[in-house]
This record gives structure tokens, sequence and C-alpha cells, in this order.
């Protein structure tokens, strides 16, 4: 009798329990899979380096002709490109997502403070569209000195992605008459290997 009793309660248990539906995949965050396809679409001419997983939120201030701004951060990570393996930097990567809703307004106020850049910096703010509304802003100095030489951010209204590029000056080719032209190519180089990437998933 005992045993038809443990039987019974043991299916009634079953019957009342609901059942475990096998848990989907989950798929690997955006900002992980574009960074492991730019580190492939970039070789051989340049290899991925200190790669920094900066997962949850942020902020930093920037600030516009007296104005502050708060840039909030949902996602956001950063790397390093050196030029052949084990070279020197020849470009700091960071991508960043805002939270949702605050794309356009962090836009506006990222191409502000690059415009204000370069207007207190004297030289003329570079603009290049691409397909889908997606723009790359540059401003380079205009002579070669300090510790960088030039600042690029892409604004992907698509994707909701802002992707910024600082230009270290670690290279031995923008030394001497020809560096800003060198500059300018090796930026084009790494554009046009980056986006020569499928688009992430």
């Amino acid at each position: 009798m005992n045993t038809m009793k443990c039987a019974a309660a043991a299916a009634l248990c079953a019957a009342l329990s609901p059942a475990m539906a096998a848990s989907p995949p989950t798929a690997p965050p955006f900002l992980d899979v574009l960074v492991y396809q730019y580190a492939n679409c970039v070789k051989p001419a340049y290899h991925q380096a200190d790669l920094l997983l900066q997962d949850g939120t942020g902020r930093y201030q920037i600030g516009v002709k007296g104005e502050a701004y708060t840039v909030e951060l949902q996602e956001r990570m950063g790397f390093s490109l050196q030029a052949g393996i084990d070279g020197p930097v020849a470009a700091v990567v960071k991508l960043e997502r805002p939270p949702k809703g605050q794309f356009e307004e962090q836009a506006r106020w990222r191409e502000r403070w690059l415009r204000d850049v370069a207007e207190r910096s004297g030289v003329a703010l570079d603009e290049r569209p691409l397909a889908g509304g997606a723009r790359i802003l540059t401003v380079n100095k205009g002579e070669i000195k300090g510790n960088y030489v030039g600042q690029s951010l892409l604004i992907d209204p698509v994707r909701l992605l802002f992707i910024g590029m600082a230009w270290p000056n670690t290279l031995d080719i923008y030394r001497g008459p020809d560096g800003l032209r060198h500059v300018r190519e090796v930026q084009d180089d790494v554009w046009q290997r980056l986006l020569s990437c499928p688009p992430a998933a």
C-alpha cells in the first residue's frame, strides 16, 4: 500500500510540475561578434591586441564651447590594432552603443565635439558618407606632433553604433615630409579593411 501511495504521489507531482523546455542557445553579445569579425578582417596587415572587455554601462563627459554633455554607454569594447605581428600600434579602436533611444542625441553631441576640436585646432573636419546613412568624421592635426595624429568617429544609425578611432603617432612612416599623407593612407587602409567585414548578426 505504501508503495502505491508513493507511486501515486510521484505521478501527481509530475503532472503538476510544468514541463521544462530546452533553453535555446544564447547568442553572443553584438559587440563580441563584431570585434571577432574585425580581428579577422584586418589580417594580415594588422593584428588585434589589448582587447578590453568593458561589459555593462558606463559614462563620460564631453564639452563643447562651455556646454557639458554626459555620454551614457550601454555596451562598449576596445582594442588596438598593431601594424603587423608585434608591430607598433596603428589605431586604438572603441566600439560603443548608447542606451535605447539615445543614439540620435549622442550622434549630434559627438559630431559637435569633433567639429569643435577641428575649429580649435585650425584644421578642417573631413566627412565621408557611407551606405545606410553612416558617416566617418575625421580630424587630423596640421603637423606630426604629440602622442596622436588624429581622431575619427564612425556614426552608424543602422546598427546604433559608434566606432571611435584614435591614431597614435607610433609609425615610423609618419616621420618626414610626407608624414601627413601617410597618416591619411593608414586611416584609409584601416577603415577599408574594417568596412569590408560582413555585417554582424
